[in-house]
């Protein structure tokens, strides 16, 4: 099948996460890929979860690891329905492009990848080839990280990884991490005719927010060569439960972008002293922080092997990205891993996302390559 009729049953499948609902998705594909009847060839489901699961593709010899292709069935929400010129869940192909949720973030690379895999048919592979398709990846990786606890994919299953997120075909050596904090201020509720007698919990957050810029500022003083700094913004606030009562709650989520020279210690410390001087100034104000997400940075270097390998075959050099992606998570468990797939991040999590279809076709060639070049 042509990767663009691929991803047109992907995109019916509603993988929206949360609550995910991947494993009906994992199972067409897994049928797909039986179907294709490849030599050696081996899959497995790994549900985690009621209606959730991951799928875990091999082929060819077991004791010989060789290379990983990976990208996530999930999506996030379409929203507003009203904002798509068609539905979000019945593709459409207009002027060359293919429209729906998760066309580029990234049931394209998916398909892409899942397209490639003919061309091992009636082939004898020297290293095995693993198709790792994941669940929850807009939800804190979860499935990959449930995957990785339960023992059902680790380092010795692959000497290098691609993950097909959508990055117009560039080849993504490095990216930064990501940590999330849920700041949350607890204050005195009273009336709002008389707010001298409470502790308003919004207006000391909004003051907290502002005391961040010295934060930013002395993140920007360190710079990464290939990454630049880590910046952070305030993502997410609610407070407030009536137009006349001061608030006496505040909750506020940050989102942190990290090069490999801060860990998330490092934001902590400078958030709890900003906290430390709000309190001070405010008595009787509480506050408490919670890192609930966090995820390595990705930082292979020009000259890594594999980097240069993927360079060869392809004949384009690697670059990097500000977004982040599972390719750290492999890396970190030891599979040096690169992020190369069709279709834009601009049109992540977005109304009328699409993919080209020549990217897309361009994109299974590549996969095709690479094949060839790490097991063939």
């Amino acid at each position: 099948m042509r990767p663009e009729e691929i991803l047109t049953g992907l995109i019916r499948f509603r993988t929206e996460a949360p609550p995910g609902n991947e494993e009906a998705c994992a199972k067409y594909i897994a049928d797909y890929v039986n179907d294709l009847r490849l030599d050696d060839c081996e899959c497995k489901i790994h549900k985690f979860a009621p209606r959730r699961a991951n799928l875990v593709v091999r082929i060819g010899p077991r004791n010989a690891p060789g290379l990983l292709l990976s990208g996530h069935i999930d999506t996030v929400p379409a929203g507003d329905t009203n904002l798509w010129v068609s539905d979000p869940f019945e593709p459409s192909i207009r002027d060359g492009k293919m429209f729906g949720r998760g066309a580029a973030d990234m049931k394209g690379g998916l398909a892409a990848m899942l397209s490639s895999l003919e061309s091992v048919k009636k082939r004898k592979l020297r290293r095995m080839l693993v198709l790792v398709a994941t669940a929850g990846e807009e939800i804190k990786f979860d499935g990959l990280q449930m995957l990785l606890k339960s023992g059902g994919l680790d380092k010795k299953d692959a000497l290098h990884g691609i993950v097909g997120e959508p990055s117009n075909l560039e080849i993504i050596r490095a990216h930064k991490g990501g940590t999330l904090f849920e700041v949350s201020f607890h204050g005195r509720s009273a009336h709002a005719s008389r707010p001298e007698l409470g502790i308003n919990a919004i207006e000391c957050a909004s003051r907290f927010v502002t005391d961040l810029e010295t934060v930013k500022e002395e993140l920007a003083l360190v710079h990464h060569p290939d990454l630049g700094s880590t910046v952070l913004a305030v993502t997410l606030i609610r407070g407030g439960i009536k137009m006349n009562i001061i608030p006496d709650k505040c909750v506020l989520t940050i989102d942190c972008r990290r090069i490999p020279f801060h860990s998330p210690e490092n934001i902590w410390d400078s958030i709890q002293r900003n906290l430390r001087r709000l309190r001070d100034a405010n008595p009787g104000l509480s506050t408490s922080v919670r890192m609930t997400f966090s995820s390595v940075p990705l930082s292979l270097p020009e000259n890594h092997e594999f980097v240069r390998m993927v360079e060869r075959i392809l004949n384009k050099k690697s670059t990097v990205a500000p977004f982040g992606t599972e390719a750290s998570i492999y890396c970190q468990i030891g599979i040096p891993t690169l992020v190369l797939g069709p279709g834009s991040i601009e049109q992540a999590h977005v109304p009328n996302e699409f993919v080209d279809i020549i990217q897309l076709k361009k994109a299974a060639t590549m996969y095709r390559q690479l094949i060839r070049g790490a097991c063939s």
